[in-house]
């Protein structure tokens, strides 16, 4: 299909998910020779209902899984409640394993209660060398998607507007 990255997700959280890390590493770390040989990065993703649900929990992982073909997909909101997305969330990460970033329409919403701080997200994101994407993932169940899914990337557009100055 052309692309050279693939996210994959660990599994529905159990009641004490650090007791599935190792099996996750070895699990992914497999996986990763595959990717190698087919030049894709595995990007294991925090997700809140997955055994890998917080910026925390995706770095103890990732320092299990030494491979160059596996990174991260961070979805900031999927902690949401569980951690701070900045400075918290952010700083615990790998930084230079970051390869795709997400951004829930909810946490970019000008009125949202959820709003994260996208500008601060984003400024540490260039300050460190961030060579990826940023994609929103509007997940807005309210009967408003498609309009919702416009408000949420015209304020990406407005921060990184006021960034680039």
């Amino acid at each position: 299909m052309g692309c050279d990255k693939l996210r994959v997700f660990t599994g529905s959280r159990v009641e004490a998910p650090a007791a599935t890390f190792q099996r996750i590493a070895d699990t992914v770390g497999e996986m990763s020779k595959v990717a190698e040989q087919e030049k894709v990065h595995l990007l294991v993703e925090n997700e809140g209902s997955q055994n890998i649900a917080t910026a925390a929990e995706l770095a103890t992982v990732l320092k299990m899984i030494p491979s160059k073909w596996v990174g991260l997909n961070w979805d900031p909101h999927n902690a949401y409640g569980k951690e701070p997305a900045y400075p918290e969330g952010y700083q615990a990460l790998p930084q230079k394993r970051i390869l795709n970033v997400q951004v829930k329409g909810k946490g970019i919403m000008p009125a949202s209660p959820e709003k994260e701080d996208w500008k601060t997200i984003m400024s540490a994101l260039e300050k460190d060398g961030y060579p990826g994407k940023i994609g929103l993932e509007t997940h807005i169940f309210d009967g408003t998607l498609i309009a919702a899914a416009h408000v949420s990337m015209q304020e990406m557009l407005r921060i990184v507007r006021e960034l680039d100055k």
